[in-house]
């Protein structure tokens, strides 16, 4: 049985469709040089022209199998989670639902995929990740990703300063996209955008609330730390372009 056979490539129709390629997950993880040669060559002659491969930091064989081959470590992603608060924060008032996309909200919604694996990957074309981060607000504010969509408008300004998107699971909530304006960083926020969040979960009476960023995003991951979030997963991704 080849290693192909054996640990297979998961297609992934969204990804194909979207990049306008044919995108697959690779199912194994572990892989010395030479199993990873092989999957390499069987998923070249099987068509497909970029592979996701998902690997457990401590799995240093296939990091090494990767350095032997040139392939570099695309993205450190973590996920954060902390316990909604059994009395949850108030909303500032210059926090609003919003069901409406805006040229405003496309640009935050750019600006947070800042370290996004799709940017600091240099094979993907130019403005790939930013049509990508337009597509999640949009189907976020039409419910599609998103159950809610907040954003920071204050009354003295003739735009949003920030936006955060709440998905709903069983289980938690997930923040998808937390931006704030460039030039208003440092201002709380972002610390407000969270304490709506907060609220918003437990009203949805869940028990925790989760999200996901880059490790290498020291400054989001300094961020979640401070307000109570801690690193319960974290993920090596390579981009195995064929």
């Amino acid at each position: 049985m080849s290693i192909l056979m054996e640990y297979g490539v998961q297609s992934l129709p969204w990804d194909s469709q979207f990049f306008g390629f044919p995108v697959g997950r690779l199912k194994g993880r572990r892989f010395t040089e030479e199993q990873l040669r092989e999957v390499i060559q069987l998923a070249r002659e099987d068509g497909w022209r970029l592979v996701y491969w998902f690997v457990e930091p401590t799995d240093t064989v296939s990091a090494a199998s990767a350095r032997a081959l040139g392939i570099q470590l695309t993205d450190r992603k973590a996920r954060y989670a902390r316990p909604v608060p059994a009395v949850p924060p108030p909303v500032a008032t210059n926090i609003l639902p919003t069901e409406e996309l805006t040229p405003r909200l496309l640009d935050l919604a750019r600006q947070s995929g800042h370290h996004s694996r799709f940017r600091v990957d240099p094979v993907f074309q130019a403005g790939v990740y930013e049509r990508l981060y337009e597509h999640w607000i949009r189907s976020s504010v039409t419910g599609q990703t998103a159950r809610q969509v907040l954003v920071y408008h204050p009354l003295t300004s003739p735009d949003a300063l920030g936006l955060i998107t709440l998905g709903y699971q069983t289980t938690h909530a997930i923040i998808g996209l937390l931006a704030v304006q460039h030039e208003h960083r440092g201002e709380g926020i972002g610390k407000q955008l969270v304490a709506a969040a907060l609220h918003y979960a437990h009203a949805w009476q869940l028990p925790e609330i989760q999200v996901a960023t880059q490790l290498d995003n020291k400054g989001a991951c300094r961020f979640y730390e401070r307000e109570g979030f801690e690193r319960i997963h974290e993920e090596h991704v390579y981009h195995l372009w064929l």
